[in-house]
């Protein structure tokens, strides 16, 4: 499982030509054909998903960097806009329409992320449909096409006709709904004095005692950045609003709160060990917090995961700086590794490792070829974070793609850890997907091979190749996946009997299905701040105070569901993060 923190609509916002291509609706969800929009939108249509939960998950990031308005504009925030937009292109509604549902609707307002107190009118939402998104007009009929396309072979309600604002009104004054409502408002207003007590005091900045502002004042800032999007400086001067709204520009000891240079100055100063054993002791706090609402075995099962933080300044610019996979959008990246506890619930976030320095690992056990990381390193790494920091007991793991590597697979045997983890679609996968086993009709069959080894420098070795013994399983297309599927496991799985193949298939589909809830819950990155700066700390530290917004979101709605009595196996959190954003927002202005 990949958290990739560059999504975007993808290559097609480069053309100015309005008119779409009709061979791109209709195709297959996993070709190429699919912009990153809908890709996102994969993720989360069911039978019930609707426009708004759509729109509200997608992550817009990429395109807020070349809004041609600039900051001094007088406008409304960029995504929302642009969220709005493809609810109308969703829905086939008018701007007109758009705006009496978001007027009507304070839910969908938020949800969309504007101050339901400030939400666009028609004019508004036309002029940017005609200005600022014009060079997106072709991505935002494409993919919009393309998501209704989808939703239609799921049974989704998405592009049926949009209530009026009357029906509008019912619904949000229906018991049930203010029944939630009030559950969101409280369990945020009762998770974020957690926020405060819990884990800002795991962080630290090392500044003098005579400092103008106090850690405190610091993370609060970057609070606001995460749940805003918004760069140091311009969520300062937000931050200055709160705290001093009516201001005495006479007065000598006017302030309005830190700059967001002092914020990034004091995360300069930190050390990169320090920031990960900082979040890491976050991350631990909340969990335990979290603890009695998760629904987890126990010893327990984590998910592993690469997450990709596109980079695009010159490599030579920055340290840990590495080539980025060859589907993603860019050319360099950082990588940071993050392990979750696996709940029947939810997947929450323990541990984060950031990579690409050879100083972070062994140097004598991983002797020979250079390379800034050992994947091997990483796994053992995440592991004694889980166990000895979260305390917790690992017996399953579930590993993303670019853990397919001999030093993983002796790292977990080693530990005695069973695990899944899919298969890099090699020379040799491909040949093994080729000789699957076949029905009388053709069609591929769930496919087991013992004793399939994988060659290559593990722990230890002096550089050397070495041989690890694993199981490889292929899964043919089904329901849930259009193509097939190959793993690396050590469960003890077998194809010899219908019977045999059905309980391995189920046994892989576990792992799978529970290592994936975050693709849908949508990744860390939607809490980070927006930043441009070229110091690693920097972003270190945004990626990882977001890792602790993201988990305290996911306590939010784990309480809301226990308050329900309906905590159960989701795919799709009950308190979207958009609107969770807004809530905290509102909260932060009475703790600054």
């Amino acid at each position: 499982m990949v958290t990739d923190d560059s999504n975007g609509v993808g290559a097609a916002s480069s053309s100015t030509d309005p008119q779409t291509d009709d061979r791109l609706v209709d195709i297959d969800a996993l070709s190429s054909g699919w912009g990153l929009l809908t890709q996102q939108a994969d993720e989360v249509i069911d039978d019930t998903t609707t426009a708004v939960e759509v729109v509200s998950h997608l992550d817009l990031s990429t395109y807020a960097r070349d809004d041609p308005y600039p900051e001094w504009h007088d406008s409304k925030p960029f995504e929302p806009m642009l969220r709005a937009i493809l609810l109308g292109e969703l829905d086939d509604a008018s701007d007109a329409a758009v705006h009496r549902t978001l007027d009507a609707d304070p839910e969908t307002a938020v949800a969309l992320g504007f101050d339901p107190a400030d939400v666009p009118d028609q004019s508004t939402l036309s002029r940017a449909r005609t200005n600022r998104f014009a060079d997106l007009e072709r991505t935002i009929k494409v993919s919009s096409q393309q998501i209704r396309t989808l939703a239609a072979r799921r049974g989704s309600p998405i592009g049926a006709p949009s209530p009026d604002a009357d029906s509008a009104s019912t619904e949000s004054t229906d018991s049930s709904k203010r029944t939630v409502n009030r559950l969101i408002r409280g369990k945020t207003r009762e998770v974020l004095d957690e926020l405060t007590t819990v884990v800002f005091p795991a962080i630290e900045f090392d500044r003098s005692d005579a400092a103008t502002y106090d850690d405190e004042e610091l993370l609060l800032l970057e609070t606001l950045l995460g749940v805003t999007g918004t760069a140091a400086n311009g969520g300062a001067e937000t931050y200055g609003d709160y705290v001093n709204p009516d201001p005495d520009v006479d007065d000598p000891f006017f302030a309005d709160g830190p700059t967001g240079e002092t914020l990034l100055e004091a995360i300069k100063d930190l050390e990169i060990e320090d920031i990960t054993e900082m979040v890491n002791r976050g991350a631990a706090r909340v969990l335990t917090r979290a603890k009695p609402t998760i629904e987890f075995e126990q010893p327990a099962m984590i998910a592993i995961d690469m997450t990709y933080i596109a980079y695009y300044g010159e490599r030579e610019e920055l340290v840990r700086v590495q080539g980025a996979p060859e589907d993603k959008s860019y050319d360099w990246c950082h990588k940071v590794a993050t392990a979750s506890i696996v709940g029947d619930n939810v997947l929450f976030t323990v541990a984060m490792v950031p990579i690409g320095d050879p100083d972070d690992h062994d140097a004598d056990a991983y002797a020979g070829e250079k390379k800034s990381y050992r994947v091997g390193g990483v796994v053992r790494r995440l592991v004694d974070i889980v166990e000895k920091r979260a305390n917790l007991r690992i017996r399953r793991v579930y590993a993303d793609r670019e853990f397919h590597a001999a030093d993983v697979v002796a790292a977990l045997e080693e530990r005695g850890l069973f695990y899944v983890i899919p298969a890099a679609r090699d020379d040799r996968i491909k040949r093994f997907i080729a000789r699957m086993n076949e029905d009388v009709d053709g069609q591929k069959q769930v496919t087991v091979q013992d004793e399939y080894g994988i060659y290559g420098p593990v722990k230890h070795s002096g550089g050397v190749r070495k041989r690890a013994e694993t199981t490889l399983v292929g899964l043919p297309p089904d329901e849930d996946r259009d193509q097939t599927q190959v793993f690396l496991t050590n469960l003890d799985v077998n194809d010899e009997i219908r019977l045999d193949r059905r309980s391995t298939r189920r046994r892989i589909k576990r792992y799978t299905r529970r290592g994936g809830i975050e693709n849908s819950y949508g990744g860390i990155k939607q809490f980070a701040p927006w930043t441009t700066s070229r110091e690693y700390a920097v972003r270190l530290f945004h990626f990882g105070f977001a890792m602790l917004l993201y988990d305290m979101w996911l306590l939010v709605d784990l309480l809301v569901q226990r308050s329900l009595g309906i905590v159960e196996f989701r795919t799709k959190p009950r308190v979207i993060a958009p609107r969770f954003r807004g809530f905290l927002r509102r909260r932060l202005v009475t703790l600054i």
